[in-house]
């Protein structure tokens, strides 16, 4: 045989033994691995029945499916990765229903002190922010995060779930036993919400920095500044800060208050485990939409929620209402909500 073609055939050999190797125990089967054992699927969904005796109400009972969301998570080497879909609501701010994205981001994890999340995500910005619907204790967020944390924003934003596209760092520092002290958390945004480009040349930069002096309990601040576009073209200031503290064990325990350019708002939550599977919580919730005492819409919450199984959940909700804008000054709000996770 010709000791060339010899060579040749023996080289191909060893190349072929060889990428047949990386491939079998290499990082492109540790990708395969990774991505077929460590990809998740799910979602939830959450149906409620209400009643209010609010006479601007367009109706006295209502039945609701409130979110139907679908997902997929996982994780490739360091990489973890969301897609979140919302079947129900707005999408894309205009006033047709329709499914829309609502996380599509991707995060490098290798280390506990530094993570990168790239994409569509929760913003920085407040304790109550980033709780799953499930959690949140009483139904509904607080108004101060619901109108000044990015879900039905004062500004106009279209209805964004606390989320923005961007780029955000975010770590643990310091071990302290079974739990780290400092955590900090910051990011830049375009500014306009879920599954919208940005609309001018500055980017929103929002931060959060907390302690953990003992396990559970957080207490922090948060800073944001930013603005957005409306669909007149107006530029409108967000120039905000919050203080709070949270508590998540058997008991939850949760305030902030939020300060914007001209608005302000304040909650304080606890809730309280009474039996095996049953929690009663308590919510005292202000929003003032000028900073004025006339503005005040003030929310006195209390609910029961009712832990089946670790995915399902039924929740009876009281809200009584005192609203200084309204001619109906008081009035009452009932609902019973079930929420389902697979």
């Amino acid at each position: 045989m010709n000791t060339a073609k010899h060579r040749v055939i023996v080289l191909v050999t060893m190349l072929s033994a060889t990428i047949s190797a990386f491939a079998q125990s290499g990082p492109l089967e540790q990708v395969k691995d990774d991505f077929v054992q460590n990809t998740t699927f799910g979602g939830c969904i959450i149906g409620r029945a209400g009643w209010t005796d609010n006479e601007a109400s367009k109706s006295e009972t209502d039945f609701q499916v409130r979110s139907v969301r679908a997902h997929v998570a996982g994780k490739v080497l360091d990489f973890g990765y969301m897609l979140q879909m919302e079947m129900t609501g707005v999408s894309g701010g205009k006033m047709e229903e329709g499914p829309h994205i609502v996380d599509a981001w991707i995060e490098w994890q290798k280390y506990d002190f530094l993570r990168v999340k790239i994409g569509q995500q929760k913003r920085a910005f407040t304790f109550e922010n980033p709780y799953h619907p499930m959690d949140i204790g009483l139904g509904t967020y607080s108004q101060c995060v619901t109108y000044l944390g990015g879900y039905v924003d004062r500004v106009g934003e279209q209805m964004s779930h606390g989320r923005d596209v961007g780029l955000a760092l975010q770590g643990d520092l310091f071990p302290m036993g079974d739990h780290k002290f400092l955590h900090y958390h910051a990011g830049i945004y375009n500014g306009q919400g879920v599954n919208h480009s940005d609309k001018n040349k500055h980017k929103d930069l929002i931060g959060g920095l907390w302690v953990e002096p003992t396990k559970d309990l957080l207490v922090g601040i948060y800073g944001w500044s930013g603005n957005y576009v409306n669909s007149e073209g107006l530029t409108l200031k967000r120039e905000r800060w919050t203080a709070g503290l949270q508590y998540e064990s058997d008991w939850s325990v949760r305030a902030e208050y939020i300060g914007d350019r001209e608005a302000d708002g304040w909650y304080a939550l606890v809730g309280v485990p009474v039996v095996d599977k049953l929690k009663i919580y308590g919510r005292w919730d202000v929003y003032r939409s000028d900073k004025s005492w006339n503005t005040t819409v003030t929310n006195y919450g209390l609910a029961a929620g009712y832990t089946l199984c670790k995915n399902l959940r039924l929740q009876a909700n009281y809200t009584f209402t005192h609203n200084r804008t309204a001619v109906d000054r008081n009035y009452n709000t009932c609902d019973i909500q079930a929420y389902v996770r697979f």
